[in-house]
């Protein structure tokens, strides 16, 4: 039986994703740190100038940057002068951020910044989306999270395009309600593909 419509949800966005072969186990979904709002990434030549209000620009600049040791990694974030406009404590969630990163396993590292990355290229209406959603999906019974998270996990394993039709099948119909698949389907807009092993 459906759970009881708990609100009304926001229209599910329904923005394409790159595909990425790598797989690894990642922290659980969602968390404060999967939104990390505040990341930036440094305006170096080249790069257009740093947005800090919105994620995804530290793991673009990540990605960019990504062959350079830590140390330099975070003496060049630290030098910017965008990023020493900002507060104290967003600059130590920063070089906390970077330090995390740096510790994942490749594969992790890989999805994180995939996600970090899919993130920057929303609009801000669609990222809200995504924050919201992360809020809701917390603020749910328990019972209801485990059964959001076990079909998060099936549902990163569908092809990012096929992904809105699984989640208005019968049988998500029947297991979630509209709300729990809005939830669902923003933050899969933004969470890379992960082929079933």
């Amino acid at each position: 039986m459906a759970p009881e419509n708990r609100g009304q949800r926001p229209a599910p966005m329904t923005r394409q994703m790159p595909t990425n072969p790598q797989s690894e186990a990642r922290p659980s979904y969602p968390s404060a740190s999967f939104m990390g709002q505040g990341n930036a990434r440094p305006n170096y030549s080249g790069s257009a100038p740093p947005v800090y209000g919105s994620q995804g620009h530290l793991g673009a600049w990540l990605n960019q940057h990504r062959r350079v040791p830590l140390q330099d990694q975070e003496k060049m974030l630290r030098q910017d002068p965008s990023f020493s406009r900002l507060p104290q404590s967003d600059q130590q969630r920063l070089v906390r951020q970077l330090h995390q990163v740096d510790q994942m396993p490749e594969a992790q590292r890989e999805r994180r910044l995939a996600r970090a990355d899919a993130l920057g290229r929303l609009s801000p209406q669609e990222r809200s989306q995504v924050t919201d959603s992360a809020r809701r999906w917390s603020s749910l019974p328990s019972d209801r999270q485990a059964m959001m998270k076990q079909a998060f996990r099936n549902l990163r394993g569908v092809p990012p395009d096929q992904r809105q039709t699984v989640l208005n099948s019968s049988r998500y119909q029947n297991n979630f309600s509209p709300e729990e698949r809005g939830i669902l389907s923003n933050l899969l807009s933004v969470e890379p593909y992960q082929p079933p092993q």
